[in-house]
């Protein structure tokens, strides 16, 4: 079975004339993917850099290779997660977070995010002057930002 994806691989990429070295961004256009998306699976060791380059260098991959990769399911599926935790990830942290949901691969087991109360004065007790705990006193305040 691995000769047939190999044999398959070999003529899809002469059919197409493809290069045998693939950009980031030839990558991404096979996997139907962005260019960060390849470099998450090239961190992540999903996909494999031809040579040893530095970590600010281009990096080019291999056109065989990556074909027989995309024939397996389980590794689109498995790159698929890859990307999609890391994304998950960046997103918890931007939103100041610090919630790791890698364990769950269901969304509906995500759970929800309730706002915090803000500790910031609201544009009306900046105005008037009155502190939050609703006694009455006044204290300097400085202009709305």
């Amino acid at each position: 079975m691995k000769s047939d994806i190999i044999h398959a691989a070999m003529a899809t990429w002469s059919a197409r004339e493809l290069p045998a070295r693939l950009h980031a961004d030839q990558v991404a256009k096979l996997l139907n993917c962005t260019c960060e998306d390849v470099t998450i699976l090239s961190s992540a060791g999903k996909l494999k850099p031809l040579g040893k380059p530095r970590p600010n260098a281009v990096k080019l991959f291999s056109a065989i290779e990556l074909f027989t990769l995309i024939a397996d399911r389980d590794w689109l599926d498995d790159a698929t997660k890859t990307i999609g935790q890391f994304w998950r990830r960046k997103n918890a942290r931007r939103k100041g977070g610090n919630n790791d949901w890698s364990h769950t691969t269901n969304p509906d087991e995500v759970p929800d995010q309730t706002e915090k109360p803000s500790t910031k004065p609201s544009t009306t007790e900046l105005k008037t002057g009155r502190d939050r705990a609703g006694d009455g006193g006044e204290r300097i305040v400085g202009k709305a930002a």
